[in-house]
């Protein structure tokens, strides 16, 4: 950007300098009409200033889709981050729940071992 900021400047005092020393008086003529004689230079410089006016008008159209575009995309990247949040959330929520399930079914299906075994079970010195 500061490159073309820096181009547009020395053309900028490129045509000031060549206006002024051409400043001789002129009548221009266009479609018909016809100006009263002017110095060169404010003629050069009014042509220039109208070509940067209509150069800057020109380039604001693709300016502004640009800035719409982006502000679209913006918002479509909040909504797809929000959307990510959620499905983390509810990803983070059922693995929760299944690890619930899967230790609740562990214990179901895996029988209370008492710790003290020999009072349940006859001593070999009885059977005899």
């Amino acid at each position: 950007m500061r490159i073309l900021t820096l181009l547009a400047l020395l053309i900028a005092i490129a045509a000031v300098t060549f206006a002024l020393q051409n400043s001789a008086p002129i009548a221009v003529q266009f479609l018909g009409w016809r100006s009263l004689d002017l110095s060169m230079a404010l003629i050069l410089l009014i042509t220039f200033s109208f070509g940067v006016l209509f150069g800057f008008i020109v380039s604001l159209f693709p300016a502004i889709k640009g800035m719409r575009k982006r502000s679209e995309l913006m918002r479509k990247v909040e909504q797809q981050t929000d959307d990510i949040e959620d499905l983390n959330r509810q990803l983070t929520e059922a693995t929760h729940q299944l690890q619930m399930l899967q230790s609740a079914q562990t214990q179901h299906y895996l029988p209370e071992i008492p710790e003290d075994t020999s009072s349940n079970y006859p001593s070999d010195s009885s059977i005899q």
